[in-house]
Order: C-alpha cells, then structure tokens, then sequence
C-alpha cells in the first residue's frame, strides 16, 4: 500500500483581538499549527484589484438585510447614488463613508 503524506495548504489571516487575549490566541493558533508572521501593511486593493470600496459596501448592507432605499433614508442619500458607490461608478467621499460607518457601526475608512 502506497502511504501518501498531504501537505497542508497555509493561509495568512489578519484580525483583531482584545489586547488581553493576544497572547491565549497566539498559543491556541500555535497549537493548531500556525506561526506569527510579519504584519502586512499592504492595502487590501493591491490584493485584490477588481474589488472597490463599493464592494464593501454592498456586503455591509447585504450582512445588514437593508435594501438601497433604506439605506438611502438612514443616510439621506439618493438610493440612486448607493447603487453607482456600489458598481464603482461613483467615488465614495469621507462624509459619505462616516455616514456609511455610523449605519454599520465600522470604521469609514473600510469605505475609501
């Protein structure tokens, strides 16, 4: 019988954690086999080009189960204008993105 090994496939994953438990965190990723590595301080558009800060935005919504329209009405915008944010045909600014972060309670720069 022929015994093949697999390799596992590693990923790099980045979060945050209360600086209390940093440390039971590193044990437990350690004990599942993981390592700390250098903190990236790449921008998440060099990893992913296709992706816009309108991505993000539909995400937060869909998470959220708001349409557009309400959207539009907690922010005061035109449902019209989230729509093109979302296709990436129309800039999200900084007091639009703070809108933004305060109806998904995140930081507004996920939105620029």
């Amino acid at each position: 019988m022929l015994h093949t090994e697999k390799k596992s496939e590693k990923v790099a994953v980045c979060f945050q954690v209360p600086v209390d438990k940093l440390e039971d965190i590193k044990r437990i990723v350690a004990c599942l086999g993981g390592n700390e590595t250098e903190t990236s301080t790449e921008n998440w558009r060099d990893s992913f080009p296709e992706r816009h800060p309108g991505v993000v935005l539909r995400g937060l919504r869909t998470r959220d189960d708001l349409t557009q329209a309400e959207l539009a009405k907690k922010t005061g915008m035109l449902q019209s204008h989230i729509s093109e944010m979302e296709k990436g045909t129309r800039p999200i600014g900084k007091i639009v993105a703070k809108k933004f972060a305060q109806v998904f309670n995140t930081d507004y720069k996920l939105f620029l």
